[in-house]
């Protein structure tokens, strides 16, 4: 079998496709193997020996038996690093006794740390390490692990509190209060639907965009399908708390918005899709770039029922309010006109046409060839009585124009799908922004507030509710506030509480940044900060930030001793010295395979456990939350 292994490993070799970094893709090549690609089948009937092995002669042809490659591929034995090695030894394994990373059981592919939640995701961010949480659980598993969660460390904060600096007990959560989750948000989410379901108005996330930050040592084609995989998950419970009327906008770049586009038609409904708005986020050029300057974002924009959706009119710029006038001192006021014409000319059926005279100049208003259609007669004649057609200063003109007045038409015009920069603010916009309220090292690419006022204005009204679950720096929530909209906001990481609850701690307190001067803000409201009661996910916390190999010693000794491991997991093999001796990264992982996912954080059921240590304060907070009895 070494034989075959050792060929097999020099043949891939030989392939761009199937190695990065001088390593194999096993991934790669078994997703090549199943879609029996040519160029693996090519280099496979190079070896006499893999050929004689996996291909099997019919009727004068070669048949590749490639579900017999894939378990040889997905055997341990090919290809081991040291954390495959030491996470089979320790025993992870389902209930036949199948390694996980052969099971078929199901795989709900979500990375713990949500692929770093800051800003926008972009380039920037590349070559930072990341632990993920990538799990095979079985259905019931699932559902556990999408119960409602205990919410701890609940804050009010309000003028009141914000000038004192200190935050007031919350006792019981109102559905006007706005709320700031601290928390994964696909677990946050499960946790809103009790509350929330068919409530929410607008959704706007800015997610992460795949750009290659994901710390996956597999191929391009299982980061992007974990990816979507993430998305789905996220995007499947978020369409339960829209309302039937509710609208959600996804904000991506060119990488993944075209396969996003594709996930949301199957969620959502290919009818449900109103438009690709481009926002023009850049005004300057990227000399740098390659092949071309990379301006814009696009925001994918779906609605729940399609039949019961209306978007609110935007209002017209200064450019478009210019083109109204009142040459003629209409009492009605500014108007803009067109050229009146008529369907058909007088030679096609002269008997049913009339001569239409000017009322003050005895003229004909057309020349012979344009008189009006029989059916256009009587309403032409009023339009005129009106004093709705114009012929200009000296009634000269062949054609009249017929008058559209400003204080008759709607009140803005109908959004359109190109946003420039005008109307929607850049990312320089918002890099002042972020930099005036001491977020620029934290979110390099957030998002101007004018474009959170366009989505929000366009789609909802003062009183409405909005959600964001992947809130970052806290701009559509802030924005959320000052328009008067009910929010709800959602984000994992630590920043959460010294930036994101900051900044909108400032809002309350009338900060004059983004918007605040167009629209007069002058402060006030209140929101409610929580989080989600950890359990296993303080370790997780932990495994992150370690340092070295004595913080992960030390963790898996805690562990040990008060963490919720997963049941297929046998620690009696774990040897501490072979453990030492793996690398850091491999090590986190280890540790991260032996918690129960299921006990990240505490389920509502579990409230009254003792062992979790929930404070009455927090208890009955959490109570109220969830409608349920003190």
């Amino acid at each position: 079998m070494q034989n075959l292994l050792d060929d097999l490993t020099e043949l891939l070799q030989a392939e761009q496709a199937f190695i990065s970094d001088g390593a194999i893709l096993k991934n790669a090549v078994i997703e090549a193997a199943l879609n029996m690609d040519a160029r693996l089948l090519e280099l496979l009937m190079q070896s006499d020996t893999i050929k004689a092995h996996f291909f099997t002669e019919v009727a004068d042809a070669l048949v590749f038996d490639k579900v017999k490659f894939q378990d040889f591929v997905s055997n341990k034995a090919f290809l081991p690093d040291s954390y495959t090695a030491f996470k089979n030894r320790i025993g992870l394994t389902d209930g036949r006794g199948d390694y996980l990373s052969q099971s078929r059981d199901v795989v709900l592919a979500w990375p713990y740390k949500d692929c770093v939640l800051e800003g926008g995701m972009t380039k920037e961010d590349r070559g930072r390490n990341e632990v993920f949480w990538n799990t095979t659980l079985a259905p019931d598993d699932i559902t556990r692990l999408f119960e409602p969660k205990v919410l701890t460390g609940w804050q009010r904060w309000d003028a009141e509190a914000v000038a004192e600096g200190k935050a007031k007990p919350v006792g019981d959560v109102s559905q006007d209060d706005n709320l700031l989750i601290k928390g994964n948000n696909l677990l946050a989410l499960h946790s809103l639907k009790k509350r929330y379901s068919g409530e929410v108005k607008l959704i706007y996330i800015d997610p992460p965009y795949n750009t290659g930050n994901d710390g996956f040592r597999y191929n391009d084609r299982f980061n992007h399908s974990a990816w979507l995989t993430f998305m789905r998950n996220r995007l499947e419970v978020a369409k339960e708390l829209l309302s039937r009327d509710g609208t959600v906008f996804v904000n991506l770049d060119d990488g993944e918005a075209h396969y996003a586009k594709v996930l949301m038609d199957e969620l959502f409904g290919r009818d449900n899709f109103i438009g690709n708005v481009i926002w023009q986020k850049k005004y300057a050029k990227q000399n740098d770039a390659t092949g071309f300057s990379q301006s814009h974002d696009h925001l994918l924009v779906f609605v729940k029922d399609i039949q019961s959706v209306g978007f609110n009119p935007v209002e017209r710029d200064e450019g478009q309010l210019s083109n109204y006038k009142n040459p003629d001192n209409d009492p009605r006021g500014p108007w803009q006109s067109v050229v009146y014409t008529c369907n058909k000319t007088a030679d096609e059926r002269p008997n049913l046409f009339y001569p239409i005279t000017h009322p003050r100049t005895g003229k004909e208003v057309w020349p012979e060839r344009s008189r009006v259609w029989a059916s256009e007669r009587e309403t032409t004649m009023k339009n005129i009585e009106d004093g709705r057609l114009w012929w200009g200063p000296n009634h000269e003109m062949e054609k009249p124009r017929k008058k559209s007045f400003l204080s008759e038409v709607k009140s803005g015009i109908v959004p359109e799908t190109l946003w420039l920069r005008s109307f929607a603010g850049d990312n320089q916009d918002a890099k002042r922004e972020a930099m005036a309220f001491g977020l620029g090292d934290t979110f390099p690419t957030p998002k101007p507030e004018k474009l959170m006022q366009r989505i929000i204005e366009v789609t909802t009204s003062p009183g409405d509710l909005v959600l964001d679950f992947f809130v970052g720096s806290g701009t559509f929530a802030a924005v959320a506030a000052k328009m008067q909209r009910r929010w709800l906001a959602i984000e994992q990481m630590d920043y959460v509480r010294k930036l994101t609850a900051e900044r909108l701690k400032k809002v309350i307190e009338g900060e004059q940044g983004g918007i605040s001067k167009a629209i007069e803000w002058q402060g006030g409201g209140s929101f409610v900060y929580a989080e989600l009661a950890a359990s296993n996910s303080a370790f997780a916390d932990r495994i992150e930030a370690a340092p070295d190999m004595a913080a992960l010693q030390t963790i898996h000794a805690d562990m040990q001793a008060t963490g919720y491991l997963r049941y297929d997991v046998d620690l009696s093999a774990f040897d501490t010295d072979d453990f030492a001796a793996l690398p850091l990264d491999e090590a986190k992982r280890v540790l991260m395979d032996c918690l129960d996912a299921n006990h990240l954080y505490v389920n509502l059921g579990s409230l009254g456990d003792a062992d979790f240590d929930i404070s009455d304060e927090d208890a009955r907070a959490t109570r109220s939350f969830y409608g349920l009895d003190a």
